[in-house]
């Protein structure tokens, strides 16, 4: 009986049928109803069966709705963050209905390629976002370092599937959706006999260029409603790009200004300004991160967010202080009654996944940390700069 229970937990598994497809089906139906137009082109996926691994560009908070639909009828297994299984109800049901296979983000995690392979020897179809994170703006982030040695790994046929639209129609920084068209899209990547013969480094090539992702780019000219497009974005767009203060962006009611210089503009609903030297929220974010000097320093009180002892994120676990430069990253604080510390150096970081409004999330000690300082505009430039030092910018 105890072999039994144990085979049947390291079993990948699968989301549950009834389930699953009723939730696809109706999240996709409720999309529609409210004024989001679905145009689906999977014939690249026609006759897809397991082991096969699909990679996604990581744009929107629906990318898992988008790569089910695309699948349908199949029952993918979804790799995803170990921050969305630590919210309460949502972690039980991926968990024990949904079947995922849970990552540490940016954090070496050998039990997610126990999963992925055991995934593999029961023949599922392997959804993937190999970016490890959403970016704050509709734009693709760097590809994770391991992913190509993952593919060649598994050896397994490799399809690419883009929610072209979705980070515009739900955007990170938004409080609201967008009423306009997501176009889904499919693409055979490689073959297993083509990944045989590649190096991890052809392998890297093929997918950077197909994880590459403009969602500005990609839909241009297409209109995006809403009642408040601007409403969110001084949390993304922190320094003004005419008099260059930093922290004194307003926005709302569709303006977007700042409160030192003067300036205002509007974001129309195809996601491009009026007025002012940045034309859409992308160039205006990558000037921010062009701009910013590699020897700034970030530091702040904070708060901290830590998964507690029924694996669910109290908000409310501690508190501390967090430092940041290019060499290292140095927090020190306790949580749950309990002082932790860590320095880290900036590069080792990886990446540093954020929600720009409320929090930025770090490992120490291989547990999920959310640091949350008491002026949120700040959590982007802390973003910034370990996404600056881990791309070796000078």
């Amino acid at each position: 009986m105890g072999k039994s229970k144990e085979k049947t937990r390291k079993k990948a598994g699968r989301p549950l049928a009834g389930l699953y497809h009723m939730y696809i089906l109706v999240a996709a139906a409720l999309m529609r109803l409210r004024g989001i137009k679905l145009k689906l082109d999977r014939s690249a996926l026609k006759g897809i069966k397991g082991p096969a691994l699909v990679l996604s560009s990581h744009i929107s908070l629906k990318d898992h709705i988008i790569n089910g639909l695309a699948l349908l009828p199949h029952r993918p297994t979804f790799v995803l963050s170990e921050h969305f299984v630590t919210k309460p109800y949502l972690g039980w049901v991926l968990k024990h209905w949904g079947h995922v296979v849970t990552k540490k983000m940016f954090c070496p995690d050998t039990s997610t390629i126990f999963g992925i392979l055991r995934a593999k020897k029961e023949n599922n179809i392997i959804v993937m976002f190999p970016e490890g994170r959403l970016n704050a703006v509709a734009h693709s982030q760097p590809v994770a370092e391991g992913t190509a040695e993952l593919v060649k790994k598994l050896g397994i046929d490799v399809y690419t599937i883009a929610g072209n639209g979705a980070a515009l129609a739900f955007p990170k920084w938004g409080e609201k959706y967008r009423r306009g068209v997501i176009s889904i899209t499919s693409r055979r990547l490689l073959r297993a006999d083509e990944i045989a013969k590649m190096s991890v480094d052809e392998i890297s090539a093929v997918v950077d260029s197909a994880i590459y992702h403009d969602d500005e780019k990609a839909m241009e000219g297409v209109r995006y409603k809403c009642r408040d497009t601007s409403k969110g974005l001084e949390y993304v767009l922190y320094k003004c790009p005419e008099c260059g203060c930093e922290y004194k962006i307003y926005a709302g009611g569709g303006k977007v200004g700042c409160s030192s210089c003067g300036f205002e503009t509007f974001l129309a609903d195809d996601y491009r300004f009026t007025n002012g030297r940045m034309r859409s929220v992308n160039e205006w974010y990558y000037w921010q991160h062009d701009s910013l000097s590699l020897d700034t320093v970030m530091e702040d009180d904070i708060k901290i967010g830590a998964v507690n002892e029924r694996g669910l994120m109290d908000f409310g676990a501690g508190q501390g202080h967090v430092r940041l430069d290019k060499e290292h990253i140095v927090l020190s604080g306790e949580i749950f009654g309990q002082s932790i510390s860590l320095d880290k150096p900036t590069a080792q970081i990886g990446g540093m996944p954020c929600t720009p409004s409320r929090e930025f999330d770090i490992y120490c000690n291989k547990k999920l940390l959310y640091l949350m300082p008491d002026d949120k505009r700040r959590i982007v430039k802390y973003v910034t700069l370990v996404d600056k030092v881990c791309e070796g910018d000078n």
